[in-house]
């Protein structure tokens, strides 16, 4: 089903304003604009799911809702006070609860969503425009003038969202491009926004890895009492599956395994960066002590492209840290290494390496893949619309249970094509450059390039970059120390 003509005026609408907000020069303007989209998103998504049954259920208890606004502005209200009084205590709560989902119940479905983080978001936009529109604070980010890589990188986020909206005119799934800008688009720019006012000193940024840490040590807590009961907490397929083989998958507080390993590998290169440069033995003791905990969780996550990302962030901080020579020896290193493992195991043979095997071993994904770059050369230029990647696959591949390829580039070229991959590869390009100038440095840049790049790597195998919140908070930080 193709959008409405409210739908596509109310997406362009929100997708535009974040825009605007990510790009002005002017705090007034950054307020109003970011406003304007953090209401929109979710009245749009309160009309795309007006007559679904989990939201009639809603619906039928208008008191239940209203006690439920009353708690939520409540908390809003109170989070913007404990901000405008302890400033460093939005960034560091925006970091620690980047990973944390709450399932929510409604008519009969789970949803998992970031509940804490748009609290945290929510909270700091009011504080935000408190200080902008009422004390009229001076403005921090503008102070000096962003590189020009930085103001191209806001500007291709911009685009990022703005294309968004304008390609789900189209879409063969406008529900799920309605979601991903409600949830995850519109959110996370006004988290960029919030992060790039903050003053960013060497004291904040170790307060928000050690917070970071400590989340991570919380979620391995949970992990290992789920490899030593054999149950999960969530995700009661994944359990099934588990009963089906000889190993044992973790996911923690999250859904998806694999979402658990992402967030474990990105906290593992920041603490690899941290080793790197760290001159005080005790803390660096404490540090791979930390480190040498999370890679046990990340193990019995069993998520390879985890380990990809983890392997490609570390390479990162070698080559940042000890020079090029050492970046390329580390590189061949781990490459010999990885022939190695699989002429041991057996992966190379024409039985094991088949395309059924590996399919299997990666829940469906080479079909997956093969679909999606079908699905991108039926439709070359400009794909088959925002959000469509499962609804299209459905109805002209076959049918399956996706809402993506599980490999960002393929979901853009199916989904947006042409114009979307020229757009993605060009925020990548022009990211990369702003996150790796002058990284060699300093150990915070070192480590948010080293992390950025681990996130482009865990989304060639699994999606979700754009639609993660570390995206857009690694990319923030990166801008904010470029200036």
């Amino acid at each position: 089903m193709t959008a409405s003509v409210l739908e596509f005026i109310g997406l362009l609408a929100c997708c535009s304003a974040a825009a605007i907000a990510i790009n002005s020069s002017s705090p007034k303007v950054r307020v109003i604009a970011l406003a304007t989209a953090l209401v929109v998103a979710p009245v749009l998504v309160a009309g795309d799911v007006w007559d679904e049954s989990r939201f009639v259920d809603l619906r039928a208890h208008p008191a239940l809702v209203a006690a439920g606004l009353a708690v939520a502005c409540a908390v809003i209200a109170l989070g913007a006070l404990v901000f405008r009084r302890i400033p460093v205590a939005m960034p560091i709560l925006a970091f620690v609860a980047l990973p944390l989902r709450a399932p929510l119940n409604l008519g009969g479905e789970t949803s998992h969503l970031l509940v804490p983080l748009y609290a945290v978001i929510a909270a700091g936009a009011v504080s935000f425009a408190y200080a902008t529109l009422v004390v009229g604070a001076a403005d921090s980010r503008r102070a000096v003038a962003p590189s020009p890589s930085a103001t191209w990188t806001l500007r291709l986020l911009g685009a990022v969202l703005v294309l968004y909206a304008l390609q789900s005119a189209y879409s063969e799934d406008v529900s799920n491009a309605i979601e991903n800008t409600g949830f995850f688009l519109i959110p996370f720019a006004g988290l960029l926004v919030l992060l790039l006012e903050v003053r960013w000193t060497p004291r904040l940024l170790g307060w928000v890895l050690a917070a970071t840490v400590v989340v991570e040590l919380l979620l391995c807590a949970v992990a290992f009492w789920e490899y030593a009961s054999r149950d999960l907490l969530l995700n009661q397929q994944l359990l099934d599956a588990n009963q089906l083989h000889l190993y044992f998958r973790v996911n923690s507080l999250f859904f998806d395994p694999n979402v658990f390993g992402r967030y474990l590998a990105l906290t593992l290169v920041a603490l690899g960066a941290y080793l790197a440069w760290a001159r005080d033995l005790v803390w660096g003791v404490i540090a791979a002590a930390v480190s040498g905990i999370l890679l046990v969780a990340l193990e019995l996550t069993l998520s390879l492209t985890s380990f990809a990302a983890l392997i490609a962030g570390l390479l990162v901080v070698t080559m940042l840290r000890w020079g090029y020579r050492w970046g390329a020896a580390a590189l061949l290193a781990t490459a010999l290494v990885g022939v190695i493992f699989l002429v041991a195991s057996g992966a190379g043979s024409s039985e094991l390496g088949s395309a059924h095997r590996v399919d299997a071993a990666t829940s469906g994904r080479v079909d997956l893949v093969e679909g999606g770059v079908d699905l991108a050369a039926d439709r070359p230029g400009w794909g088959w619309g925002s959000g469509s990647f499962g609804a299209a696959f459905r109805r002209h591949i076959k049918e399956a249970q996706t809402t993506n390829s599980h490999s960002e580039p393929i979901t853009v070229a199916a989904e947006q094509g042409v114009i979307g991959l020229v757009v993605y590869v060009g925020l990548l390009v022009v990211a990369l450059v702003t996150l790796f100038a002058g990284a060699r440095v300093s150990l915070a840049r070192t480590a948010i390039a080293a992390c950025f790049v681990a996130m482009i790597v865990h989304s060639l195998g699994y999606a979700g970059f754009v639609i993660d919140p570390a995206t857009w908070a690694l990319l923030a930080l990166g801008i904010a120390l470029a200036d």
